[in-house]
C-alpha cells in the first residue's frame, strides 16, 4: 500500500474515538476528516489530507476516500464490525487493530493540537450533530454547489465563535441553595403524583331529587 499522512491518520481518530467508548461509521469518519481539513486550512492555508473535496449526496466527500480506507482494512491496520445484516440498514463500525496516538500523523505539536481540539468537540457526537454542523456552518458548504469542488479559500483565518452559556452571577453557595430548592419542589410534586385518589361522593339537594323525580314520571 502506497503511504499518506492520512494512513496514520485515519487509525488515530478511530483509536481516540474507540478509548472513548465511541463509534465510527464510514460517513462519521469522513466528515471529521472534513473538519479536521477545514481547520488545519485555517491555519496553515491549505489541507492536510491533500483530498480534492466535493460537494456529494450526504455532504463534503473525497474520491480518494474509498481507496485509503479499502487500504487500511486490507492490511488490518482497521477492522470492520457488522452491526446490521439488514440490506436496507447495513452499518460497519470501525475500530484500530492496534492504538496509534494522535501524535503519530504530524511532525508539529500544534497540529496535533488542532485534530484534538476537532476530537474533543466532535469525535464521540452522534453523526447527525456532525452533518448539521458541517452542512450549516463550514464555510466551504455554506457556498457549495452539488457535485463540484469546495472552495476551502472561504474559511476565515479567525475561529468562528463557539456558543457557551453565560454566567449567572450567582455565588456558588446561591446555585447550590437554588438547585436544592429546585429538587425539593420536583420531589414534592413526585409525591402528590404518587398518593391514591380519593373519591368524593357528589352532595345531592332538594332541587336535585325533585328534578329527578319529574323525570322519572315523564
Amino acid at each position: 500500500m502506497e503511504h499518506t499522512v492520512v494512513d496514520n491518520l485515519i487509525p488515530a481518530i478511530v483509536t481516540w474515538i474507540a478509548e472513548r467508548d465511541g463509534y465510527v461509521t464510514k460517513t462519521k469518519l469522513l466528515k471529521l476528516l472534513y473538519l479536521f481539513d477545514v481547520e488545519y486550512y485555517r491555519y496553515h492555508r491549505c489541507t492536510f489530507t491533500a483530498f480534492a473535496w466535493e460537494f456529494f449526496h450526504l455532504g463534503p466527500s473525497a474520491p480518494e476516500y474509498d481507496r485509503v480506507l479499502t487500504g487500511l482494512l486490507a492490511h488490518g491496520i482497521l477492522s470492520e464490525q457488522q452491526r446490521s445484516n439488514s440490506p436496507e440498514c447495513e452499518t460497519a463500525f470501525y475500530k484500530p487493530t492496534k492504538r496509534v496516538e494522535t501524535r503519530r500523523p504530524f511532525v508539529k505539536v500544534n497540529d496535533e493540537s488542532i485534530l484534538l481540539e476537532v476530537l474533543h468537540r466532535w469525535g464521540t457526537r452522534t453523526t447527525g450533530e456532525i452533518l448539521n454542523y458541517v452542512f450549516f456552518q463550514t464555510e466551504p458548504m455554506e457556498a457549495a454547489i452539488r457535485n463540484q469542488p469546495l472552495d476551502f479559500s472561504l474559511i476565515s483565518t479567525e475561529r468562528p465563535a463557539v456558543y457557551s452559556r453565560s454566567s449567572s452571577g450567582k455565588s456558588p453557595s446561591d446555585v447550590l441553595k437554588l438547585r436544592t430548592k429546585f429538587e425539593r419542589q420536583q420531589e414534592e410534586k413526585k409525591a402528590k403524583e404518587r398518593r391514591p385518589f380519593t373519591f368524593t361522593p357528589p352532595k345531592y339537594d332538594e332541587d336535585y331529587f325533585k328534578a329527578m323525580g319529574k323525570l322519572e314520571t315523564t
